[in-house]
């Protein structure tokens, strides 16, 4: 039934005011609802684009395993969808916050998964379009599933079909420096890094995610091969850089990255941050985060030489203790059982061992590591 005080423009500036994370999601699902309500096709629409892009970075993203077939759902069965031409477009771009998804949750099977990028290729080409970004978006999975092979050969496509006017270069880029760094083939990623910093790829018009992303991908492959101190360079970067995006807010990455080089700076991040760490809720953040908590606990007594640490934690805290001195061991194990389990079910969903291996390669590499001199 249609409500007659139903404004969409009032639903769109309630939620605007609102912080990220759970107000705005539910205030946005509310004016969704809504929408559906007086049949407002429109905004039906976008209400759910809107809540897919708010879940990918600031929610639950499977809710967009959800939420994104119901949109696609009224695009393909609503006649009247189709004068919604100019959307549709956009539309194709909200279904990389779905094939996300697909990569950060194991609780998306890998059948599934392969059929939301196949189903994304069709539509993309069906709009008119090339198969550059459907190939992009298929590296970047294969790449975090553990299929180098698969990715080469989706990297492949994208590089042979021609550039279109509406490329990302800078995301183009960052795919394929990711690529050539889980292959070990740094000096061609090197190579590229050179065009991301003198401005050459960018990503976005005014302020350009390409750097912090490509200095993402370089944290995370300088704490697995266990080069610290690039590692803490790359962390300081990003610590320091003016963004609300929890993609650059890699605490525990940070953590590790300081062990060796500024230990107290890292004890320091962990005091503040211990929370962010333990409520992480996107299952590929969480594995990093615990693993990289895992091994900056095990580099902390290292550099140490004492089996206790003092920590100012509350009740909430799974091992907590009321005099809050807390064996350096135990807890290293505690975030090494978390990133474990982690790891099986994403090695289970992709049929693969990445994550249980790079989880033991990190592992050796902090015991491995020499301790500088200024760390004791």
């Amino acid at each position: 039934m249609k409500d007659s005080t139903y404004n969409a423009d009032k639903l769109i500036n309630n939620y605007m005011r609102m912080e990220h994370g759970k107000a705005r999601t539910a205030a946005m699902r509310y004016a969704m609802e809504q929408a559906d309500l007086n049949n407002d096709l429109e905004y039906m629409l976008y209400f759910r684009m809107e809540l897919c892009d708010e879940t990918e970075w600031y929610g639950n993203g499977l809710d967009n395993v959800t939420v994104f077939p119901e949109l696609l759902a009224i695009l393909d069965n609503s006649p009247a969808s189709r004068k919604i031409y100019n959307m549709t477009g956009d539309i194709l771009w909200t279904y990389e916050s779905l094939l996300s998804v697909c990569t950060d949750y194991y609780q998306v099977s890998l059948e599934d998964c392969i059929n939301f990028h196949n189903d994304f290729k069709k539509r993309w080409t069906a709009y008119g379009r090339g198969l550059r970004e459907p190939y992009r978006m298929l590296c970047g999975f294969y790449i975090n599933a553990g299929y180098p092979e698969k990715a080469g050969k989706a990297l492949s496509v994208f590089k042979t079909s021609p550039m279109e006017n509406y490329d990302c270069t800078g995301c183009a880029a960052n795919t394929e420096l990711k690529y050539y760094l889980k292959i070990n083939e740094k000096e061609k990623a090197d190579m590229i890094a050179m065009k991301i910093e003198d401005g050459t790829f960018t990503c976005g018009s005014s302020l350009s995610n390409s750097i912090p992303r490509m200095n993402k991908c370089y944290l995370n492959y300088y704490l697995l091969h266990g080069e610290y101190e690039k590692a803490a360079e790359k962390a300081y970067i990003l610590e320091h850089y003016r963004s609300s995006v929890i993609d650059y807010k890699l605490w525990a990455s940070f953590m590790c990255a300081y062990v060796y080089t500024n230990t107290g700076r890292g004890l320091r991040i962990y005091k503040k941050h211990w929370k962010d760490i333990e409520n992480e809720q996107r299952p590929g953040y969480m594995y990093c985060s615990f693993k990289d908590a895992a091994c900056f606990f095990t580099g902390l007594k290292r550099v140490k030489g004492e089996n206790t640490v003092k920590l100012p934690m509350d009740s909430t805290f799974p091992l907590y203790n009321e005099e809050n001195i807390y064996n350096i061991d135990s807890i290293a194990s505690y975030y090494y059982k978390k990133a474990e389990d982690v790891a099986k079910k994403f090695d289970k969903r992709n049929g693969t061992g990445k994550y249980a291996s790079e989880l033991e390669i990190s592992l050796q590499n902090i015991l491995a590591a020499a301790i500088p001199a200024t760390a004791i």
